[in-house]
């Protein structure tokens, strides 16, 4: 099978586009894993990351036709140049990406191998999404997420939902003015919102469900048999956000 590494690159694309057709190819490539065809699994996921480098190079003044690599070089260097949350991890994703290129050839991977690089491509596709728009925000997080879950990545959608209680969180503790360092001091911040005994019952739900896609984010505890209990944990989640907007949406009205 011939992988045409530059034909995408030539395409102008926006970031909801690219962001779009990454998200249909994720879908097809998972489905084409469930039927055990890991060589086709591979193609899929590989083109889902040529359309995330397509984006990003088109929206950062690459060279009109430049490869897969070189947009992945520029990519890296801006996660560098600019401090970005997932600094230093862009380059293995890309890695990953070039190991499903490699199996669409020569199919050496087994299928957990697919699965595992099919998740980098997935985050790959967030990363690029994310520098294309403004900062995400804990709902663009969730719903990263619930993207996320319908591609079958649950590592990634358990990392999503785990970002985005942190990210609320913070927003909790700074309207609160406690310190707040990111998540050493997530259980801090979310026993302050505990003390209300009427949101006590929901917050401390919402912390041991964050806790748990924490948990599955490193270690993929769940297998895709288990995509409920990662959905009932994102669901605990969105909760949690929600209970932490309507406790600062005062807050601000006040201070404002």
């Amino acid at each position: 099978m011939t992988i045409t590494m530059t034909a995408t690159l030539q395409q102008q694309q926006t970031a909801p586009d690219a962001a779009t057709e990454c998200d249909a190819r994720l879908r097809q490539a998972r489905q084409l894993l469930d039927a055990g065809q890991l060589t086709a699994a591979s193609a899929a996921g590989w083109q889902a990351a040529q359309s995330a480098m397509a984006a990003y190079a088109a929206n950062n003044g690459a060279t009109a036709g430049a490869g897969f690599i070189d947009a992945a070089r520029q990519l890296v260097q801006h996660c560098q140049d600019n401090h970005c949350r997932d600094d230093g991890r862009a380059a293995e994703w890309a890695v990953s990406a070039l190991a499903l290129a490699d199996n669409a050839q020569y199919d050496w991977l087994d299928r957990d191998g697919v699965a595992r690089r099919l998740d980098d491509v997935q985050r790959l596709t967030i990363l690029v999404q994310d520098i294309a728009n403004r900062p995400p925000t804990a709902a663009d997080l969730l719903r990263q997420a619930w993207q996320c879950m319908d591609n079958g990545s649950l590592p990634v959608a358990s990392e999503k939902g785990w970002q985005a209680a942190l990210l609320a969180t913070k927003t909790y503790a700074d309207a609160v003015g406690c310190d707040y360092r990111g998540e050493y001091h997530f259980e801090k911040a979310t026993r302050l919102l505990a003390n209300d005994e009427i949101l006590r019952e929901e917050v401390t739900a919402g912390e041991s469900a964050a806790a748990y896609l924490r948990r599955n984010a490193s270690y993929c505890v769940y297998p895709r048999l288990y995509s409920e209990i990662v959905a009932e944990d994102l669901e605990a989640v969105v909760n949690l956000v929600k209970l932490i907007q309507n406790a600062v949406a005062p807050m601000k009205r006040k201070a404002g």
